[in-house]
């Protein structure tokens, strides 16, 4: 054994043990049913303080948190064809107004989150809104479990509607609205609203939406778990074929395809500060090469960052990798409800102090879930928002060093879940130093 594999085997199997080979296999996952539906104490209480009755939800993230549904139209590409409709009251249900053979051919499989109506929109005839169209059934077959499961579902959402204006208006039958803002994600939700509700009090809801996502389900938690696991297993079994892929594109489109096999989606792969998948370059003996690797399952993002030595490291590029592991292991230590952002920042400087480091390290927290980074911009009074950390939200704290030389690039990141006494990662933090 030479020394360069005498490196790679201590450093990455002495710190990863069977990590790397159990997590070559997908974690299992809950049944891809609907989820359980979203916390309706905990967005009401939201919408009364930021002074919502209604929010009127077009984005395609929104839509699938508020009712389950990843609407097949807005995954082909089109715009304006779902909204979620979703009351301050919370024994209101949340109504899916969306086009009925769409949700038909493409939704009705899995169904919508307990608590959630769909209204169906069929267009006109005459004027009666028209009747459900579905596949005929060839004669002398019968229908398949599946399509009758389909037509369940569309025979039990009449009545049917002529517009999503029409469906939009029905939806909003005993609704209180009582002068409380009605807020929308999308300008086609605004237009929607504008026409509807010509005289509502519109604000943006965007940001209130991504406040309701912070705190997460235990079937979310669940999900964000599994996604991580077959995330870093792409990212560590990526890691291992550097040298025989050899440039930055290579080694994402491989990323890219193990994630696929472990069940994932890719996201994107950021190499040696490089994101745009256009860049290409060889990698460089005795250099450093950072990787972020993202990639989500069921919606829900993974996020990983490590440094991956390209042989033997330089000294001085392992000594800022190690001392970024340190503070981060002792910043992650320190998480716990009611520290803020900037809290998080200024503990991270402190560390680093401490450790008597000049190095640049800006320990950037950001949320995760349905979005690599989801977390509001602003506080129910409009002004900056220095987030405040809650039991049910899962982090990140990105530490890169932000240097440029010709030693390379670091990066150390992992996905930490607040919890009511402190924080715990979702995922094995070892492998801070990869050597290739």
């Amino acid at each position: 054994m030479d020394r360069r594999t005498f490196l790679a085997v201590s450093a990455v199997s002495a710190s990863i043990g069977a990590t790397r080979l159990d997590a070559a296999a997908p974690a299992k996952l809950p049944p891809m049913t609907a989820p359980d539906g979203i916390d309706r104490d905990r967005a009401s209480s939201l919408m009364e303080k930021f002074g919502f009755s209604l929010l009127v939800l077009e984005q395609p993230v929104n839509v699938y948190y508020f009712t389950g549904i990843r609407s097949g139209m807005h995954r082909l590409g089109f715009e304006n064809q779902s909204f979620a409709v979703v009351a301050k009251d919370k024994t209101a249900p949340i109504r899916f107004i969306t086009a009925q053979f769409p949700y038909y051919f493409m939704s009705a499989d899995v169904g919508l989150a307990p608590g959630v109506e769909p209204m169906l929109v069929t267009g006109p005839d005459g004027d009666e809104a028209a009747d459900a169209v579905m596949l005929a059934t060839p004669e002398g077959e019968s229908k398949t479990a599946r399509e009758q499961n389909r037509r369940r579902e569309i025979l039990g959402a009449a009545p049917y509607y002529q517009s999503t204006e029409d469906a939009f208006k029905a939806a909003l039958e005993g609704v209180d609205l009582s002068g409380g803002i009605v807020g929308y994600d999308t300008i086609h939700a605004h237009n929607l609203v504008a026409k509807s509700l010509p005289g509502a009090r519109k604000g943006n809801g965007l940001d209130l939406a991504k406040h309701i996502r912070l705190i997460k389900t235990e079937r979310e938690i669940g999900l964000m778990k599994a996604a991580s696991r077959a995330n870093i297993a792409a990212a560590l079994e990526t890691t291992g074929q550097f040298r025989n892929l050899g440039t930055l594109r290579n080694i994402r489109n491989h990323f890219n395809s193990q994630v696929g096999l472990l069940g994932n989606v890719p996201g994107f792969l950021v190499l040696n500060g490089a994101i745009d998948e256009a860049y290409d370059e060889d990698i460089v003996e005795g250099t450093a090469i950072l990787i972020d690797g993202v990639s989500s399952r069921a919606g829900y993002h993974g996020d990983y960052g490590r440094t991956v030595f390209i042989g033997e490291p330089a000294s001085h590029m392992i000594r800022k990798v190690k001392t970024i592991g340190t503070a981060w292991d002792e910043v992650r230590n320190g998480l716990k409800p009611g520290m803020r952002f900037s809290d998080i920042r200024a503990q991270g400087q402190a560390v680093l102090r401490k450790l008597g480091s000049s190095i640049q390290v800006p320990f950037n927290p950001h949320c995760v879930g349905l979005a690599h980074t989801e977390h509001p911009e602003f506080d129910s009074d409009g002004s900056a928002l220095d987030l405040v950390l809650q039991p049910g939200m899962i982090i990140s704290v990105d530490c890169p060093l932000l240097e440029s030389g010709s030693a390379g690039t670091a990066h150390l990141e992992d996905l930490v879940l607040i919890t009511e006494s402190g924080s715990e990662a979702i995922h094995d933090t070892g492998n801070q130093i990869i050597i290739a």
